[in-house]
């Protein structure tokens, strides 16, 4: 994949957490109930279908930015 920032080539990893990967609107006292949330997005994407701990990411090391889609379509991936 290519950086929408910079053009390069982006590296394919993983992004994990404990108990699910989910974007919030708002900061959760406690981060690890983020699955609990209003209006919170789970980033899944099948890199982990089992436990849902995991997804793919493409990381830019020249422009220190991240990407995930979150959804399930291989395409994207």
């Amino acid at each position: 994949m290519k950086c929408p920032y910079c053009q390069k080539e982006m590296r394919l990893g993983y992004i994990q957490c404990r108990d699910g990967i989910n974007w919030t609107p708002k900061k959760q006292l406690i981060a690890a109930f983020s699955y609990l949330g209003r209006g919170k997005i789970s980033l899944q994407n099948g890199a982990s279908i089992i436990t849902k701990s995991a997804v793919y990411a493409y990381n830019c090391d020249d422009c220190k930015k991240i990407i995930i889609s979150y959804n399930d379509e291989e395409e994207c991936i």
